[in-house]
C-alpha cells in the first residue's frame, strides 16, 4: 500500500517568512502530482468592535462599507497569493502539473481551514508554524493546534527556518 496524495490544502497568512510553506506544499505536490489549494483566511472583526462602529456610523453604512472592503481585500489577497505562488514555483526543480488554486475566505481561521479541507476533501493540510521564541518549542500556534485536534487529515507543520 503506497501513500497517495491527490489534494493538498496549504493555509497561508501573508507574512513574508511563511512563503516557504507554499514552496514546501508545491514540492510535495510535484512529487505526488497533486493539486494544491492555497487558502488565506481573512479574520473577521470582533463583534464588540463592529457594534461600537455601527453605533457611531450607522449599521447600514457599516454593512455597505464592510461588503465593499471584503471584496476589495479578497481581490488584493488573491493577487498577493498569486505572486507568492509564482515566486515559490520558480524556486523548485520539479515540474508542477496542476496550477495551484487560490481560496480566500473571511472568518475564524481554524474553523474555516477545517471547513475548506472538508469541502475540498484534501488528503493533507500544510501549515506554517510561527516562531515564538522559547515558547516555540513547547507549543504550536493556536490555529495549528486547534486544527490538529479536530482533523482526521494528515497535517504537515513547516517551521519558519525550513527553506
Amino acid at each position: 500500500m503506497g501513500i497517495e496524495i491527490k489534494k493538498i490544502l496549504v493555509a497561508k497568512d501573508l507574512d513574508e517568512q511563511s512563503s516557504n510553506v507554499v514552496r514546501y506544499a508545491l514540492e510535495l505536490a510535484s512529487k505526488f502530482h497533486a493539486q494544491v489549494h492555497v487558502l488565506h483566511v481573512v479574520p473577521t472583526v470582533e463583534h464588540a468592535v463592529l457594534n461600537m462602529v455601527a453605533l457611531s456610523m450607522g449599521a447600514d453604512k457599516l454593512a455597505r462599507l464592510n461588503a465593499a472592503n471584503e471584496a476589495e481585500l479578497a481581490e488584493q489577497t488573491r493577487r498577493q497569493l498569486k505572486q507568492i505562488i509564482q515566486e515559490e514555483a520558480e524556486l523548485i526543480q520539479e515540474e508542477i502539473l496542476h496550477p495551484p488554486k487560490i481560496e480566500v475566505h473571511h472568518g475564524d481561521p481554524a474553523p474555516m481551514i477545517l471547513e475548506i479541507s472538508d469541502k475540498l476533501d484534501v488528503d493533507m493540510i500544510v501549515l506554517g508554524s510561527h516562531s515564538k521564541g522559547k515558547l516555540h518549542y513547547a507549543f504550536l500556534g493556536s490555529v495549528a493546534e486547534k486544527i490538529l485536534h479536530k482533523t482526521n487529515r494528515t497535517m504537515v507543520i513547516v517551521p519558519p527556518q525550513v527553506t
